[in-house]
């Protein structure tokens, strides 16, 4: 009895102490849409402010809709950054400015050279919303934030500068150990079910294939041309976002004999998935074809 209530008791400790931590982290707010603008942000403001992130893992950018409580949360925060391309940013802006008309809404995609999304093979007219998966962007972002943040914290200026020069040279860092992974990679087509590395190919002179089509699984035609594409261009690698099955991505592979790689362009860790992707391509794509 008298240990079950030392346990009660220990319980209640830790969340009152959570609780209080809460409390008494009087630091200014901010909220980001995603998580990897999260990873962003801290490189830049340091910890002089607290950073949430709206939508939560397992969302889906195109759909995701805030609850009451984070609105809330939202309300009290002194800047919300956006990627400014996501589906779910652009049907909620504009409630998000209506509840929290002091909120000042970054959109960070300013600077960032745009491509076209491909349905189906062809380019339609709307965006690539997934910018953040390239280090040339990554430096537009963080540059986009850095200035948000000199604006509305003019005192402290000097050091998001001089911490943005130091996100930039950690980001060149990054980039040139790509580059070199990725020079002598003979098979520079790649599968990926949710076309997330639109940008992430163009900064390295990759191509990529999607089985995804306008946020819906293939017809078996295309499916069919796929692998045929997939067959010519050598493909060697396929990608599966987390949040998905990719059942179908799967299958491809299986006929492919290809390597299925799991990726997380939506985690917070935005060195550690670009490195993931870099080593899938260059350890299937330097081998001798089977």
């Amino acid at each position: 009895m008298k240990k079950t209530r030392f346990v009660l008791l220990l319980i209640i400790s830790v969340l009152l102490t959570g609780c209080a931590g809460e409390l008494t982290d009087t630091r200014p707010r901010i909220a980001v849409s995603i998580e990897p603008l999260r990873y962003f942000t801290e490189q830049i403001a340091g910890d002089r402010y607290k950073i949430t992130t709206l939508m939560p893992t397992g969302g889906s950018p195109e759909t995701y809709e805030p609850t009451p409580h984070q609105m809330v949360e939202l309300s009290q925060s002194q800047l919300f950054f956006a990627v400014g391309t996501l589906g779910f940013e652009q049907t909620q802006l504009g409630k998000m400015a209506e509840t929290a008309p002091e909120l000042k809404i970054v959109p960070l995609m300013k600077g960032v050279n745009l491509l076209a999304a491909h349905h189906g093979g062809n380019t339609s007219n709307s965006a690539d919303p997934h910018v953040w998966m390239s280090t040339n962007n990554a430096r537009i972002l963080a540059s986009n934030i850095c200035d948000a943040l000199c604006e509305a914290d003019s005192a402290n200026a000097k050091t998001y500068t001089d911490n943005l020069k130091r996100f930039d040279a950690s980001v060149d860092s990054i980039d040139a150990v790509i580059r070199a992974e990725l020079k002598d990679v003979s098979h520079r087509t790649f599968l990926i079910y949710h076309p997330a590395l639109g940008y992430f190919a163009r900064d390295y002179g990759l191509r990529q294939l999607a089985v995804e089509q306008d946020g819906k699984e293939s017809s078996a035609a295309r499916m069919q041309q796929l692998i045929t594409t997939c067959k010519a261009e050598n493909v060697r690698v396929v990608f599966i976002e987390k949040e998905y099955s990719g059942k179908s991505a799967r299958r491809i592979a299986e006929q492919l004999g290809a390597k299925v790689s799991i990726i997380n362009p939506l985690g917070y860790d935005w060195p550690a998935e670009l490195s993931t992707i870099s080593k899938a391509l260059k350890n299937e794509g330097t081998t001798q074809v089977r």
